[in-house]
Parts: structure tokens; C-alpha cells; sequence
């Protein structure tokens, strides 16, 4: 009975971090992209000498310079701006993960949620298999009654939920970014 008392707790906890509620803008970081004004700077002198002004780039560190471990994933996220703020651990265990984290960040006015878990594949209990299976097959898993989009990493130990409600083409473009950044993480 404790057992599952436990568990009903665990995923009520998921549950709340998944839905993005609670908090206010003025509480949480913001991730900024770029230094103001470098990048006043340089469009101002890209615009004089082409007419046109560049889409802000954010200079990448490789993921070879972290450990391959959910602490090295988290410093790496950090390091390429991926995520702000201090990471919250999260109820990882609801879902058969070893670890877990959860960043709340504001982007361009849009509060954005990223949650990363680390799964331990050389021994994988039922939940977790469960939820890296459906996650491969459909890009989501289950959770109350709900589908939670998920993304995996390219060596499948890792899963990321990444939540942002805004559909402006920065935010768009930030996510895909993001993805792409955790898809490559330690891959090969």
C-alpha cells in the first residue's frame, strides 16, 4: 500500500511540473540568446555593408568538453544556452528514469519548460522500458491519462520534454535548436 501511496505521490508531482502552471514571468530567469548590444553593433554594420540584418547565432561548445552522464547533459544545455535558471529535480522514479531535471526559463516573453531524465539502460525495470518504447514509436509516453511529447536522445539513454506554448519563429527556432543540441549529445 505505502508503495503505491508513494507512487500516486510521484506522479501527481510529475504530473503539476508537466502542466507548466504556477509561478510568475518576474520570478523566473530569462534566457538571453545574445548580448544587446554586440548585437546592435553588428547589425548596424551588417545592415550598412549588406542591407540586411543576420539572425543572431549562438556560438556552440562541443558536447565532448562534458562528462556523458545527466550532469554532464545539464552543464552542456547551459553552456549552449539552451536552458536558464537552476535545474529542479524532478520525480524521475514515475517514470523508471535514474535521474531527472527540470529547467522554467522565460524566452521573448514566453515561459518555457525543459525537462531532461537520464535512464540507466543496462538496467531498465518496466516502467522505464515502457516509457523509452512508446517514446521511440510515437514521440510520446503516457503519464495520467495524458501524452506527454518526448524526444530521446540519439544514444536513447537520455529523454527530453521541452514545453514552450509560443509559436513566434525566434521560440520556434530556439526549440529546434535545442533538440538538435540534446539529439547529438554524446550520439556516436
Amino acid at each position: 500500500m505505502m508503495k503505491k501511496l508513494t507512487a500516486l505521490c510521484g506522479a501527481l508531482v510529475l504530473a503539476l511540473s508537466l502542466s507548466a502552471c504556477g509561478g510568475t514571468a518576474t520570478q523566473l530567469p530569462a534566457l538571453v540568446l545574445e548580448d544587446p548590444a554586440a548585437s546592435n553593433a553588428a547589425s548596424q554594420v551588417s545592415g550598412a555593408e549588406s542591407g540586411t540584418q543576420e539572425e543572431p547565432t549562438v556560438e556552440e561548445v562541443p558536447y565532448t568538453e562534458f562528462d556523458d552522464s545527466l550532469d554532464g547533459l545539464c552543464d552542456f544545455l547551459t553552456a549552449n544556452k539552451a536552458v536558464a535558471g537552476e535545474p529542479t529535480e524532478m520525480a524521475y522514479e514515475t517514470i523508471g528514469a535514474a535521474g531527472g531535471y527540470r529547467y522554467r526559463f522565460i524566452l521573448n516573453n514566453s515561459t518555457v519548460q525543459v525537462e531532461v531524465y537520464a535512464f540507466d539502460l543496462e538496467n531498465l525495470g518496466e516502467q522505464g522500458q515502457a516509457v523509452l518504447d512508446s517514446v521511440k514509436e510515437s514521440g510520446q509516453f503516457p503519464m495520467l491519462d495524458n501524452q506527454v511529447p518526448a524526444t530521446l536522445s540519439g544514444s536513447g539513454q537520455y529523454m527530453m520534454i521541452y514545453t514552450d506554448n509560443s509559436t513566434s519563429a525566434e521560440n520556434t527556432a530556439q526549440k529546434d535548436r535545442v533538440l538538435g543540441l540534446f539529439q547529438g549529445f554524446y550520439s556516436e
